[in-house]
């Protein structure tokens, strides 16, 4: 998790291709590209992270992972210092197109930080993944609806999913959903549950990470994005539905959303360990889910 600034088109109708983005690593020979990133823990011990198509920029100053989402047809490097931000805005031009942080801020030679323009203070709630929320007034941005269920699919807000192997202690509910132009969108907070319980009180009893908002540092949950059916299919075939959470007014926001290069096990047990890496004790929160249900 962390902050995030997004290489990507500015129309939202054309995405970068893997091959734009291959073409562009061979061309730069700081540049090599990596399927897999390893990061050093305090303890010592390495995380390897699947990074299909991705870039490693190595510099003087360190390595730099860049991350191509094929699917979305964008490119995201985490928590970027502001060398590392006119790189992005280079590789950009390059590529013909924008880089846009978290928070609807554009990035370029006149705004390394992304201090926000009027227009793009408008949309300035929004989450990462949520590119397309915009205010009215705006055409460049499709609106996307916070909606309270998806009958279709039989999914509602609190809904909590149970992993089908009862040995795993990583289960999901589900906190938001969005329409969007081209379909809903979902995002699923991790909850630690309590195995020593029974049916709902594993939820009940468990617990739910939070962190800080990147600038405000208010509260919020690191959630697991899903942006198509099938991988809300791909989730369903290792979690099944199980009960539902009545949150308290008002429920919990997410910091944003990780999309995972798959949903296995093994993706959302790193998903929630990495969620220890980039703050420290004080700034992150263990929250018993007890303490956020009515």
């Amino acid at each position: 998790m962390g902050y995030e600034l997004n290489i990507k088109r500015e129309d939202n109708q054309t995405k970068l291709t893997k091959e734009e983005w291959a073409n562009y690593i061979k061309s730069d020979f700081e540049f090599e590209q990596i399927n897999e990133y390893s990061v050093q823990h305090e303890d010592g011990k390495y995380l390897t992270v699947s990074t299909p198509n991705a870039g490693l920029w190595k510099t003087t100053k360190g390595e730099v992972p860049f991350t191509f989402f094929e699917e979305y047809g964008w490119i995201s490097v985490k928590n970027p210092d502001e060398w590392i931000i006119k790189k992005m805005i280079s590789i950009a031009n390059e590529l013909d197109a924008i880089v846009l942080g978290d928070e609807g801020e554009k990035y370029d030679e006149k705004n390394i930080l992304g201090e926000q323009s009027k227009e793009i203070s408008k949309i300035n709630n929004r989450k990462w993944w949520q590119f397309w929320k915009t205010d009215k007034s705006e055409n460049s941005y499709p609106k996307a609806k916070p909606l309270e269920s998806d009958i279709e699919n039989d999914l509602f807000i609190g809904d909590c999913f149970h992993p089908k192997n009862h040995g795993f202690d990583i289960g999901l509910v589900l906190l938001e959903i969005f329409q969007g132009q081209n379909g809903k969108y979902y995002s699923f907070a991790p909850i630690i549950l309590d195995k020593s319980k029974s049916y709902m009180e594993k939820f009940y009893n468990g617990n739910i990470k939070f962190q800080p908002f990147p600038i405000s540092k208010s509260l919020g949950i690191p959630t697991i994005g899903i942006m198509n059916k099938k991988d809300l299919l791909d989730l369903r075939v290792l979690y099944s539905k199980e009960g539902k959470i009545e949150f308290e007014q008002p429920i919990p926001k997410s910091t944003g959303s990780s999309y995972l290069v798959n949903h296995s096990e093994e993706s959302i047990r790193k998903f929630v360990d990495e969620l220890e890496m980039y703050y420290s004790e004080d700034e992150r929160k263990i929250i018993p889910v007890s303490k956020l249900i009515k």
